[in-house]
């Protein structure tokens, strides 16, 4: 709740008003650059611009709010002034140039022994998760480089261990052990964020691994568009994709549309049996959202019952691993994984700096 914190209330406004320019610019290419879209962008402009000076002005206007509420604000004005999808030819580029180098990363990381493959993978999400239109630093990543370099650059740059917050050792550990004694979990929820190398370069390859592992995988991605954010229709259509690379993946996705279309909804997890598929499933659902945070209190069907049975929960980016649910208790083992790009929120958060890593692993 940031209504009754004056300072935090202060930096965080100022922060989303000089992202109206960016946001702005963004929804005016998406709409093809015409004298509509220029418009459409006033409005936006006036109307989000309108709705911060009031919170600005009268804090309480509004009822009791946080950085989640006004972030989704940010999307419904959006969405109100014309913009269904602002980033949506960002989105596909950044996952067209990402798909090219999978096949080469899911070679490089079945090459590893299986302690480095998981430090790699980590890395690898951690890394991927710089892709962020929501943070000021990121988009001015932006203006020096193509996706592909600023992913490169950014696993070269990653901060090296011990991270700010960093549980590696005891999630390899639990990982490891699961393998010597033959166990796995038996269901990942996986809670993702970005489009491009975020989500094909760094989340793919984690729910592939946690897949070989026997493990079934649910992908919950937003409902509806917010920055450059996937949604659920987005990756089913990437999975896809991704899956005439990697016959974990296509296997997966086939196994889950099966066993969904047996069930006619999400089902509970399934006993491993002489019968069984060959390939664990991965389903891809919605998560309730508008926004770039993750309010648990408001999700979908198919989610509340993906829940039954869950043993880990994965959640990836600042908007849901730390503005949302940082402190956040759950039932089963928990991943938080994000890449802070905020200095005043990594100041804040544990006395860090911008591009620090969070790597929290909560066992129950």
């Amino acid at each position: 709740d940031i209504s009754m914190d004056k300072e935090q209330r202060s930096y965080w406004i100022g922060v989303l008003k000089k992202q109206i320019p960016a946001t702005s610019e963004k929804a005016f290419a998406s709409l093809g650059g015409t004298e509509e879209a220029k418009q459409k962008c006033e409005a936006f402009k006036w109307m989000f611009g309108s709705h911060l000076e009031k919170l600005k002005q009268e804090p309480q206007v509004y009822g009791k709010f946080g950085l989640s509420e006004i972030l989704e604000m940010r999307e419904e004005c959006l969405r109100e002034c014309g913009f269904k999808d602002a980033y949506l030819m960002h989105k596909q580029s950044e996952n067209e140039a990402a798909l090219k180098v999978l096949p080469d990363l899911l070679a490089e990381l079945d090459s590893m022994d299986e302690s480095s493959r998981l430090l790699s993978l980590i890395e690898g999400v951690l890394a991927g998760n710089i892709f962020d239109w929501g943070s000021q630093a990121c988009v001015e990543l932006y203006k020096n480089g193509t996706i592909l370099d600023i992913y490169k650059q950014a696993r070269c740059d990653l901060k090296s261990r011990p991270w700010k917050v960093d549980s590696f050792d005891a999630f390899r550990e639990k990982m490891l052990q699961h393998t010597i004694s033959n166990q796995r979990y038996r269901r990942a929820i996986i809670f993702v964020d970005n489009s491009g190398a975020d989500i094909v370069l760094g989340m793919l390859p984690l729910a592939r691994e946690l897949l070989q592992r026997g493990t079934e995988v649910v992908i919950a991605a937003n409902s509806l568009p917010a920055l450059n954010d996937i949604t659920a229709t987005e990756l089913r259509s990437l999975a896809s994709s991704a899956g005439r690379m990697c016959q974990t993946i296509r296997g997966g996705l086939e196994t889950a549309k099966s066993l969904y279309n047996k069930y006619c909804m999400l089902p509970e997890v399934q006993p491993i049996t002489p019968t069984s598929p060959a390939y664990a499933p991965l389903y891809i659902i919605e998560n309730g959202q508008a926004g770039p945070c993750l309010n648990l209190r408001r999700v979908g069907h198919d989610l509340a019952m993906a829940a039954k049975g869950a043993d880990l929960i994965v959640l990836e980016g600042m908007g849901r691993a730390i503005h949302s649910n940082y402190t956040t208790k759950f039932k089963c083992d928990t991943l938080k994984l994000a890449m802070v790009k905020n200095r005043v929120l990594a100041e804040t958060l544990f006395s860090g700096e911008i591009y620090d890593c969070v790597m929290k692993f909560e066992q129950v």
